[in-house]
């Protein structure tokens, strides 16, 4: 599999999501408006925006845990295999700040909706879906995708001769998605919390990826 394919088919489909949420029913929204402009109240309109908002915060959660999981295998292998020592303590830190997020989105989450995140079931599908027939098809497509990238970045760091320079290559990458998932909804979650959070894996997450890549520049000059 292509992987800056399979990267850029994420971020698309993420992208689409967002819109989707935003505009209800697809392209149709815009015909419906334009045959019935005054079909809703703007107060109607502002609580419908409010609702589908509360989707991205939601679909926020439901990739970025499973992401946030995923990081933290990296850096376990990491931890077991690596030999350099300021690499292993970046590992550390990722494993504590992001273990400590995922336990802030599955808090958030029982709060808001109820119920626990869900997780990729042996079929590749997310259990306990509740948004639209078209929206959650997407997520699905999306959240599969995720699932297979993921996956070849902790096979290739198993299959490693160098586990250092593997995992700053791949962790590195799985930063950038991270980073852009996160970039997507700063402007556009319901909750504070996510915008937080949001902002926080943006401003955090780029600071790590500098300093992998200084890293594995060391490592080339050697």
């Amino acid at each position: 599999m292509n992987k800056k394919f399979t990267t850029y088919s994420l971020i698309a489909l993420f992208t689409g999501i967002t819109i989707a949420a935003c505009t209800p029913n697809g392209a149709n929204a815009d015909q419906n408006q334009a045959q019935a402009p005054n079909a809703q109240t703007p107060t109607a309109q502002t609580q419908q925006q409010t609702t589908q908002n509360r989707e991205v915060d939601r679909m926020f959660i439901e990739m970025m845990v499973p992401h946030h999981q995923s990081a933290n295998e990296m850096a376990r292998i990491e931890l077991q295999k690596g030999k350099n020592a300021e690499v292993k303590k970046l590992a550390q830190k990722i494993i504590d700040e992001q273990t400590r997020e995922i336990q802030q989105m599955q808090t958030w989450y029982r709060q808001w909706y109820g119920t626990d995140v869900p997780t990729m079931n042996t079929s590749g599908n997310m259990g306990s879906m509740s948004m639209s027939n078209s929206m959650g098809e997407a997520m699905r497509i999306s959240m599969r995708q995720q699932s297979q990238m993921n996956q070849e970045m902790i096979n290739a760091l198993k299959n490693a001769p160098n586990t250092d320079q593997e995992f700053l290559r791949q962790m590195t990458r799985h930063h950038q998605m991270a980073t852009m998932m996160a970039g997507m909804v700063v402007d556009s979650a319901t909750h504070p919390e996510i915008r937080d959070l949001a902002q926080n894996i943006v401003k955090s997450q780029n600071e790590e990826i500098a300093q992998m890549q200084q890293l594995m520049r060391q490592a080339s000059a050697k």
